[in-house]
């Protein structure tokens, strides 16, 4: 939280009764002038002398001086009773608002008490479970990481909101205030109006400042001024639209062209440089807030913004001009832009790349149009700032943060076609093959292909509680995965991890589909299930988070309801094991000849894995959890080279995660027959998932040729 966002403590502790009794004070006031403004209550009255003084036969400087003053005098009744309503409206306005603010904290603070998550006076949130020695027996929830992170988020909205309806009152009432000696006779009239006045206000003040030009030679304290007021009226649509429009599309675009990269070798670097990434995220939060006005005044601006794409824009005696697309992408990294802009711009970019009948990395890499226009991430020296060339990569990121339109545009044939299959991608840092092999717009894509099959923004946190999903978010999963299939060894390395966890968000289907045994009737394309899964596998991390997705559906699964007998989930389970152990083997297999793959296998949970698997019961998790401890024991120990593994031994190696699943299953089942006989007989229970595995392994293998 920036620093002078109000703490827990403070809001608690407001004193509203303070506040009310000072409207109560204000109220009174406000009828005192108006009776001495209007005499509505009889006897003496401004509005009386006004009229006495204009009816009054002057006579020389009386008819100048005395007449003004009076006059004057008199108005100033009338204004001070305007401001005094002014002042008035703005403390009941706040007195309600901080009243839902409190009201809101304190639900919260519940609510998120009963998850055992503790919220400390400073507004962190932290994990707050009793040790072993006095939970005893009792089934204590453990909040997950996921969990902290969507609650810190519900706590620091609140007392944002909390901070913005103090700055909005106290910035109306010292701009009434702001005259010793006069009264304006203005006030907003309520806080709502008083923040859309604030909000145009700023917007025209750094529309001026930047009209001025040279903003690049703006010092670090005046850049810093500039990304205060970007980052609290971000979300005021009178600011976002008021700076868009007054900036004009051209405007805007030069405007981060001439700030980015000022060329004649000033690049900004250092603080600087992570400044403007800082302005660059909030200018883009702006604009997407903009993009939902429907103005005639922005409908025009978002129109020209586009038609602006295949424009250049450069600096007087520098040949380096970068293209509208590649500067407004960059203004695109965060923030919901409005799905009916994204399709035009979207559309407008593929027509420009198919038009030019060159490859990407000819169009926008090249050197003499390539500047430096993103600092959202390091480039080399591990400082802010990349050339953030190829504008697909910011298009692609603003996509994944409308998921709603993220699975309009993957279910779209020729798009996705396009995207995923058809379009070459290259590494901004250095287009022709010298940079370090991660292509930029690439790894965008695979957060946009995340969002579309998930229906979920994957750079905010979520709880879920079940894996369902639409029609249109499943075809879009599904479309994605077979078109990767197709890809075979050439699956790119950037979409594995985001495939990972859209595989665990779809996990039940996976689940089915990995422990059919007829592979024709399973809920997804069984081949294709392989494949992609092998392709993932290629990368240990990537290979754990799918893990990770499988093993909590194996488990949730084990503990549904179900019609039949049981045994059938211990079955399935095993089965979905050996497909697993396939895929990882296949996926060995595939890169033997990779001297960094021992290098490179090690397991480290992607962060944001959970952030995509739906939560199960805590009972239900504490299988999870033992399946996952079993299963990451067991890889630790073929990593450190204890165990050998060598295909057609892998089921020796998985007894531990084997037997996990299967003690699972016998507490979920404890009154069928293969569990009865407790601990002293396991034996059938393992014997039957250890063979399902098997039958896994050998359907997987058949299906793959091997």
């Amino acid at each position: 939280m920036a620093a002078d966002t109000m703490t827990v403590d403070e809001l608690r502790d407001l004193r509203l009764g303070t506040l009310n009794t000072a409207i109560t004070d204000w109220r009174t006031m406000v009828g005192r002038l108006e009776r001495l403004a209007t005499g509505d209550a009889g006897g003496v009255s401004a509005a009386g002398l006004s009229k006495k003084a204009d009816a009054a036969d002057w006579k020389g400087d009386n008819a100048t001086v005395t007449r003004s003053f009076v006059t004057k005098t008199a108005a100033q009744f009338s204004d001070a009773a305007a401001e005094a309503k002014g002042v008035l409206a703005i403390l009941s306005g706040a007195h309600t608002s901080f009243t839902q603010h409190k009201a809101d904290l304190q639900t919260a603070v519940d609510e998120l008490a009963k998850r055992n998550i503790y919220v400390n006076g400073k507004g962190g949130v932290v994990a707050s479970v009793p040790p072993p020695m006095v939970a005893g027996d009792a089934d204590i929830h453990k909040p997950s990481d996921t969990e902290l992170d969507v609650a810190q988020n519900r706590i620091t909205k609140i007392l944002r909101e909390a901070s913005e309806t103090d700055r909005i009152a106290a910035r109306a009432l010292r701009q009434l205030a702001e005259n010793k000696y006069d009264f304006a006779g203005e006030g907003s009239g309520s806080l709502k109006n008083a923040d859309r006045e604030q909000g145009k206000a700023d917007a025209e003040y750094w529309r001026k400042e930047i009209a001025k030009g040279k903003v690049d030679e703006w010092s670090d304290e005046k850049l810093a001024r500039f990304n205060e007021v970007l980052e609290y009226q971000s979300d005021n649509p009178a600011f976002t639209e008021a700076f868009a429009v007054g900036l004009g599309p051209d405007g805007t675009l030069q405007f981060w062209r001439d700030l980015a990269d000022p060329g004649q070798g000033h690049t900004p670097e250092g603080d600087r440089a992570k400044l403007l990434g800082d302005v660059q995220q909030n200018l883009s939060l702006s604009l997407a807030n903009a993009t939902h006005s429907h103005s005639p005044e922005m409908e025009a601006w978002k129109k020209d913004i586009i038609a602006a794409g295949g424009k250049q824009y450069g600096h007087e005696g520098i040949m380096v001009k970068p293209y509208g697309f590649q500067i407004m992408s960059n203004l695109m990294v965060k923030g919901k832009f409005d799905k009916e802009f994204l399709d035009d711009y979207g559309k407008a970019l593929h027509t420009f790349e198919t038009e030019k009948r060159y490859d990407p990395a000819s169009i926008w890499g090249n050197p003499l149009i390539a500047s430096q226009l993103d600092y959202t991430a390091k480039g080399e020296g591990d400082d802010y700032g990349t050339p953030g060339s190829d504008p697909m990569a910011g298009y692609l990121r603003a996509v994944s943060h409308n998921p709603e339109f993220a699975t309009e545009l993957f279910n779209r044939e020729e798009t996705a076609d396009y995207l995923l299959t058809e379009r070459e991608y290259y590494d901004e840092d250095a287009p022709y093959g010298k940079g370090d092999g991660t292509v930029q717009s690439r790894d965008a894509l695979g957060k946009a292909m995340l969002a579309a099959g998930t229906g979920l923004n994957p750079d905010e946190p979520h709880v879920l509680d079940s894996y369902q999903h639409t029609d249109e978010q499943r075809d879009a999963f599904t479309g994605a995965m077979s078109r990767l299939a197709e890809k075979g060894d050439d699956f790119p390395p950037e979409l594995r991890d985001d495939m990972a966890l859209l595989l665990g968000n779809h996990g039940e289907d996976v689940h089915q589909t990995a422990s059919s045994i007829n592979t024709s009737e399973g809920r997804l394309n069984y081949e294709e299930l392989l494949e992609v899964s092998k392709q993932v596998s290629r990368d240990q991390n990537a290979y754990g988070v799918l893990m990770e997705g499988v093993n909590q559906a194996i488990v949730a699964d084990i503990h549904a309801e179900h019609k039949g007998d049981a045994k059938e989930e211990l079955l399935r389970a095993g089965q979905t094991v050996g497909f697993m152990e396939t895929v990882r083997s296949q996926a060995i297999d595939t890169d033997k000849g990779d001297a960094s793959w021992p290098a490179k296998w090690g397991y480290h949970a992607l962060g944001g894995a959970a952030n995509f698997i739906p939560v199960v019961g805590d009972a239900v998790q504490r299988g999870v959890d033992a399946g996952a401890y079993a299963w990451q024991l067991e890889e630790q120990k073929r990593i450190d080279g204890d165990i050998s593994d060598k295909k057609g031994e892998n089921f020796d190696l998985r007894q531990a995660y084997l037997t996990a699943l299967g003690a699972e299953w016998m507490k979920a089942n404890p009154d069928h027959e293969l569990s009865r006989a407790g601990e002293d007989d396991k034996y059938l229970v393992q014997e039957a998932i250890g063979r399902a595995a098997f039958n896994g392994n050998d359907t997987a293998n058949g299906v793959a040729g091997a």
